[in-house]
């Protein structure tokens, strides 16, 4: 009977059975119940030693980590299958890798020998998927061990490795750049490879390296030149414009070279990208001078088919294009203004922000009206269920003030307009942040230029400044709305209703800045409504400027304790001198027999507001003031002063002396405090007698020193009323004389001293004459428009033609770069930052450190050489002595020779002969074995 054997499956579940299991869980709680037991069960079969069960546990993790979950704990794994010599499992093995590894995998230091051996490969299969799983997982240690492998695979028998081995390139630059060195000489070469898509891979690295520092690549510009005439490969054709683009700034002359190929491409192509990238390319290269304006109005007349197009992607770049094509040709520009005000209707936003951005250069005195409209119309949405992004509100905003603004409103017209459209502006921009202070700016720099218009936009401020909704929604405009009203007080029709409504803002409601503004604007509206002569001053008016100076009070007495110290300052300041008022009123009789204000009212506080005017300064107005001679403007005025605890005893012990001599005066406590008296300066005296005459000298210098040092700081203090010399002595004298009176006894040492009143300091208080006040002329409200409005220029010191007005070009480019700074970066681009500055003309760093090191073992063989060269001559030195003594030694056996014996001693000088030049010989083979 046979038995049958239970085949086990090589692993439970294939990828397909777990798709399948995940599709069919009905529910979120079921399917993370699969998943969990799917992965545990990857768990095991990636420990298995079958490398068909641990390839599919890889292939699944694969698939599950594209659902979020993790798979680094398995990276060993991937390893492992991607070591395996089958061509499936291997595959499997880099995608899983692709996917999983990171810069920061530990596993990573093991992959560089296995990569190497998949590079040297045989198969050209294993070569070109080792390169594609490199390009996603390589890092500098990568690179660096890498770069010559790859450098070798340029040049392989396979296109398809070619052309794989150039892409790769470019990541490896972007991980090691010092390899760009080596590699630029085989990456020209690739130019000139026979097979074209070879060549358009080594074009696209190119161009992808010029991005970042293109003066690198301009000798490859005659190749890339014959590439562009000969070949007839759009997207090849593309990458070169490009690439081009990026040269031509840095090389003028290739503009003659261009403009003809260029040219011929535009009016023969069909193909839209590819006219694009070369109206772009004359455009973006500095090919387009104000002076071609044959050129610019070809790529004008094209770039209008592309808004004849039904694709949006055209109507965007045909705009971008626009965009840079008005700066140089606005006229050309403008006569395809039909087509940009259509697109300001798109449904698609981005092409309805690249033509706001664009209608700002199209607008003229004719103009201006319309086009303002519609770009307010798009700040109101269409529907309630549609909802215009904040950044597209900010956007279309700061475009009509540019447009209004621009060259110091040459385009307005009529300024009541327009300062009725900042204030629906403020409406219409409610809860956008922002964007309530450039309103604001702009209504105040209106104010303040157009004279004809002021009393305008001083009802517009006023009504602001009482609109609950406009503090609660665009606070923001109420600093500059509440600085107009107060500056042009005399505007104000009802300027009591003003101050009701500022008085009547609890603490904490606007922002610091915007109360002290307004801490300074109560006063000047106040002046003008209490000091104005229009009014007859009675007792019941005099109450009710008392009623209102004392709500005043009340409302600054808030803010007098205020955490920011404008506000607190501004507070106080006007805190005083409207209790003064009040109490200069208070003391005025209760009927009416004297019909004049007080002075304060009518004289003083008009004063403070109505002398001068305020006019527009130039913002380099400050720069050209010249320093005076002797202002040394990093010295400081006064030294940090510092205090110390003995000093604070001694300002007490003084304020405790000053109040017993005030004791003594009175002739209260006498007896009591001389008895206190007494007392201490026996403690003291017994005390300092303990110390000795050296501590007491050394307390006198201390003492003095301090004194000296107080009296320095007051000298400085502008708040403090210097004693005059006289009196600065007399009054040392009575401190002293009150000091030893205290031991002495009860008399009082003024007595018999006469005080000097003339040597009292007295501050002179002068106020100048004061004209009447201003009444304010009433104006019509349907006026006639003047022919011509006179806009105030800014003041500026020194040269009268370098005034320098507002310039809104200079505002809206501040305006553009805070808007890209706010642009979130792509989580496509690249980081390149390690190619911006490499520059192939300098010299590299890795060459320079060989350099030095062969220049320093040049000096170790010299140093060698001399030595051996010592080494040497001690050598024959010392065989010179040798062979002397052979000499002799030969001359004995001669003698010998004579007597009788045979001629073999004669032959023995030529061996030794032979000994010594082979010990010679032996000595320079030493010699140059040192040297080597």
């Amino acid at each position: 009977m046979s038995t049958r054997v239970k085949k086990t499956p090589l692993f439970k579940k294939s990828l397909h059975d777990l798709i399948r299991g995940i599709r069919s869980c009905k529910d979120e709680e079921a399917t993370d119940k699969y998943i969990r037991s799917a992965i545990s069960e990857c768990r095991q079969e990636v420990l298995s030693q079958d490398m068909d069960v641990k390839t599919m546990g890889v292939l699944k993790l694969a698939y599950l980590q594209m659902f979020g979950h993790d798979m680094t704990w398995a990276s060993f794994n991937v390893l492992e299958v991607m070591s395996s010599s089958k061509f499936a499992q291997k595959r499997i093995g880099y995608l899983a890798a692709m996917q999983s590894f990171g810069a920061d995998t530990d596993v990573l230091m093991l992959a560089t020998n296995m990569l190497k051996k998949d590079l040297a490969s045989s198969n050209h299969l294993d070569v070109a998927m080792a390169i594609s799983g490199l390009s996603n997982i390589v890092s500098p240690s990568l690179a660096r061990d890498l770069a010559e492998d790859l450098l070798k695979m340029m040049n392989h028998s396979k296109p398809y490795v070619r052309k794989k081995a150039v892409l790769v390139m470019y990541k490896i630059f972007l991980q090691f750049p010092e390899a760009l060195r080596t590699s630029f000489p085989r990456l020209r070469e690739k130019l000139e490879d026979p097979e074209i898509s070879v060549v358009s891979a080594t074009v696209n690295v190119i161009c992808e390296l010029a991005k970042k520092h293109p003066k690198n690549y301009l000798p490859l510009a005659p190749q890339l030149f014959n590439i562009l005439t000969t070949s007839s490969n759009n997207w090849m054709l593309i990458k070169i414009i490009k690439l081009f683009a990026s040269l031509a700034p840095i090389e003028p002359r290739l503009k003659t070279k261009l403009i003809p190929p260029i040219t011929n491409i535009i009016q023969t192509t069909t193909a839209m990208s590819l006219l694009y990238e070369c109206i772009n390319c004359i455009v973006s290269g500095g090919m387009l001078s104000k002076e071609d304006e044959q050129l610019a109005t070809m790529c004008v007349g094209k770039l209008r088919i592309f808004f004849e197009e039904t694709d949006q992607n055209l109507k965007f770049v045909g705009l971008l294009a626009y965009n840079k094509i008005v700066l140089t040709h606005p006229l050309l520009v403008a006569q395809n203004a039909d087509v940009i005000m259509d697109c300001m209707d798109d449904p698609d936003l981005s092409i309805r922000e690249r033509a706001v951005e664009l209608v700002v250069y199209l607008v003229n005195t004719d103009t201006l009206f319309e086009v303002v409209k519609r770009l307010m119309l798009q700040l109101i949405p269409q529907s309630r269920d549609q909802v215009l992004p904040e950044h597209y509100r900010v956007e279309v905003v700061r475009r009509i003030l540019d447009m209004c603004s621009n060259n110091t409103y040459a385009n307005v017209t009529n300024f009541e307009w327009y300062v009725a459209v900042l204030v629906d502006l403020v409406k219409i921009t409610e809860g956008v942040k922002d964007i309530g202070a450039e309103i604001g700016v702009e209504l105040q720099n209106v104010a303040v230029r157009v004279r004809s218009v002021r009393d305008y936009a001083v009802g517009a401020s006023a009504r602001m400044v009482t609109d609950k909704d406009v503090m609660i929604k665009n606070p923001e405009v109420l600093k500059y709305a509440g600085w107009i009203a107060g500056e042009y007080a005399i505007y104000l029709d009802n300027p009591e209703i003003i101050l009701d409504a500022m008085i009547k803002i609890e603490p904490q409601t606007l922002s610091d800045d915007t109360e002290a503004v307004y801490i300074q604007a109560i006063p000047k509206i106040y002046s003008q409504y209490a000091g104005t002569d229009r009014i007859p001053w009675t007792h019941s008016r005099a109450q009710e400027i008392l009623q209102l100076t004392e709500n005043i009070v009340a409302y600054l007495e808030k803010y007098s304790t205020s955490m920011d110290i404008e506000v607190q300052e501004r507070s106080v300041e006007f805190l005083e001198l409207l209790r003064l008022i009040a109490l200069a009123i208070k003391e005025r009789p209760d009927d009416d027999s004297d019909l004049t204000p007080p002075a304060l009212i009518s004289q003083a506080m008009p004063s403070m507001f109505n002398l001068w005017e305020l006019n527009p300064v130039s913002a380099k107005a400050q720069k050209r003031i010249p320093v005076p001679e002797g202002l040394d403007l990093d010295e400081e005025f006064n030294a940090p002063v510092v205090y110390s605890e003995s000093e604070d005893e001694e300002e007490a012990l003084l304020r405790e002396q000053i109040i017993k001599q005030q004791q003594l005066n009175s002739g209260k406590n006498i007896n009591s405090a001389a008895a206190s008296t007494t007392v201490k300066a026996k403690s003291n005296k017994s005390k300092s007698t303990r110390d000795g005459a050296s501590s007491e000298s050394e307390d006198e210098e201390d003492m003095e020193r301090r004194r000296q040092e107080r009296r320095r700081r007051q000298a400085e203090d502008p708040f403090y009323i210097l004693e005059s010399d006289k009196f600065a002595s007399k009054s040392r004298k009575q401190r002293q004389d009150s000091s030893s009176s205290e031991l002495s006894g009860p008399d009082d040492p003024m007595k018999n001293e006469k005080l000097d009143i003339d040597s009292i300091p007295i501050m002179k208080l002068e106020i100048a004459s004061i004209a009447a006040p201003v009444t304010k002329k009433k104006s019509k409200r349907h006026r006639t428009q003047p022919a011509h409005i006179e806009i105030a220029t800014e003041e500026t010191f020194g040269d009268e033609n370098a005034a320098t007005s507002v310039q809104p070009d200079e505002v809206a480019q501040r305006r553009s770069s805070a808007r890209a700074a706010s642009h979130k970066k792509s989580i496509l681009r690249v980081d390149a930052r390690g190619l911006e500055n490499y520059d192939l003309d300098s010299p590299d760093e890795d060459e320079a450190d060989r350099q030095e090191v062969e220049k320093f073992k040049a000096e170790i063989l010299e140093a060698r050489k001399k030595a051996a060269k010592a080494a040497e001559e001690e050598v024959r030195a010392t065989h010179i002595v040798v062979k002397k003594k052979k000499k002799k030694a030969k001359v004995v056996k001669k003698v010998k020779t004579k007597e009788g014996k045979n001629d073999a001693p004669a032959e023995m000088p030529a061996e030794e002969e032979k000994t010594d030049e082979k010990t010679e010989a032996k000595a320079e083979e030493n010699v140059e074995g040192q040297q080597t």
